[in-house]
């Protein structure tokens, strides 16, 4: 059982690896298009204030490329709520080691 449990541990480990390397780039990606985005956002919102008719319609704007600044930071750092939901089910879906009492 020894080898088994620990060629298991290995191959799980090893997945877990490379899973988390695809996690991240697929994060990097994501993040890189939505700041990509707000950028554009942010000039045409700047664009809009320019103009004393359009700026009702660039405050909102230039609000929402903010925000999208902040997804994109959040995506990258890996702080959201998809992400603790898939690791607090992969904790409960791991089996418990058993302790000893010595």
């Amino acid at each position: 059982m020894g080898l088994v449990g620990s060629l298991t541990g290995f191959v799980t480990g090893l997945l877990g690896a490379v899973v988390g390397l695809l996690s991240t780039v697929v994060r990097g990606v994501l993040a890189l298009v939505l700041g990509v985005l707000a950028t554009v956002l942010l000039v045409v919102a700047g664009l809009l204030c320019a103009t004393i008719l359009l700026l009702p319609l660039g405050i909102p704007l230039g609000a929402m490329a903010v925000d999208l600044y902040g997804q994109a930071a959040k995506i990258l750092t890996g702080n959201t709520g998809a992400e603790r939901a898939l690791r607090r089910a992969g904790d409960a879906v791991r089996p418990r080691r058993k302790r000893l009492l010595f």
